[in-house]
């Protein structure tokens, strides 16, 4: 569903809505809020140089895959023009829904959600409760830092 500016839906808009409405209930210790903040915006940095690596590659100029004339006057190679296209369009196409730079801003807006969601819920637990609010703020300031949180590798029974 899209908006009126036709921009999509947030990919938590309704979730975001219960919890500023009162209406969700997360169980957590004040320092994952810390740390869930801290690892969204992580990610959201890795999305962002992701993204400008696409950038550089969708904005190169030379392949040297005989898409251009040599300086030998040897001719271009169509198949070199064809992958360069088809790398550019990959890498960052306006037109292509499925280019690395689309994909990985559609993953930013998830990792942006996930951080609105867990901020509107932690803000809500504060603002009812003085001795929360402090306790936050202490932790926000000196929890150390930690690397972001690492994907669990599956592996088989007995393995």
């Amino acid at each position: 569903m899209a908006n009126d500016d036709k921009t999509p839906e947030r990919p938590l808009a309704n979730l975001i809505t219960e919890a500023r409405e009162g209406r969700l209930t997360v169980r957590m210790d004040l320092e994952k809020f810390v740390y869930i903040d801290r690892d969204c915006e992580y990610f959201k940095g890795v999305i962002r140089q992701i993204q400008t690596t696409m950038t550089r590659i969708s904005n190169q100029d030379k392949w040297d895959l005989g898409e251009h004339f040599t300086p030998q006057g040897e001719r271009d190679l169509v198949s070199g023009k064809t992958m360069v296209k088809r790398w550019r369009e990959k890498s960052q196409s306006t037109q292509n829904p499925n280019s690395v730079y689309a994909v990985m801003e559609s993953h930013y807006k998830v990792i942006e959600d996930f951080q609105t969601l867990f901020r509107t819920v932690r803000e809500r637990i504060t603002s009812v409760d003085a001795d929360q609010a402090t306790k936050y703020q202490d932790l926000e300031s000196n929890l150390p830092q930690q690397p972001p949180a690492t994907p669990k590798v599956f592996s088989w029974p007995g393995m």
